[in-house]
């Protein structure tokens, strides 16, 4: 699998929106991955490391998280998946109710000039309610765009 240097940005009901971190983007017939570093808010916390892992003919979606509090979840849409979330106040269960994975297709691909460079933007979406339990749902809705330079 070839890695290629990319920027990942992220809008979402969680995410700081307009940010661009640098990544690597990965992509055979039937995986694509894109990692990312994101500094903590707080400083002093580190940093956060994060995977997307899918798998294109299972139409699967792996996302992980590590640093100050870590989790690993599962998407899979029409589907109800369980994840976790570690923290240092300790570990919580959760469940996503997927409703729509929309991931890299190319007819959505649009073209960026960043810097003066020209960069493909290839766009991941992503709607999921988020569980805890004994709690209301919480709708989320991710675009995870990766920035290729041309």
């Amino acid at each position: 699998m070839e890695k290629t240097p990319c920027l990942v940005s992220i809008d979402s009901a969680f995410a700081e929106e307009g940010k661009r971190y640098e990544g690597i983007f990965e992509q055979t017939q039937d995986r694509i991955r894109v990692s990312w570093i994101q500094p903590e808010e707080e400083k002093g916390q580190g940093d956060n490391h994060f995977l997307l892992s899918y798998r294109v003919k299972e139409k699967v979606l792996n996302m992980t998280r590590k640093g100050e509090a870590e989790t690993e979840m599962t998407f899979q849409a029409g589907e109800k998946t369980e994840g976790i979330m570690r923290t240092a106040h300790g570990d919580f269960d959760l469940s996503m109710q997927t409703y729509l994975i929309s991931f890299f297709p190319e007819d959505e691909d649009e073209t960026l000039e960043i810097g003066g460079s020209p960069y493909l933007v290839k766009k991941a979406v992503l709607h999921y309610d988020l569980c805890f339990p004994q709690q209301e749902p919480m709708r989320n809705e991710m675009t995870f765009k990766v920035h290729l330079r041309k």
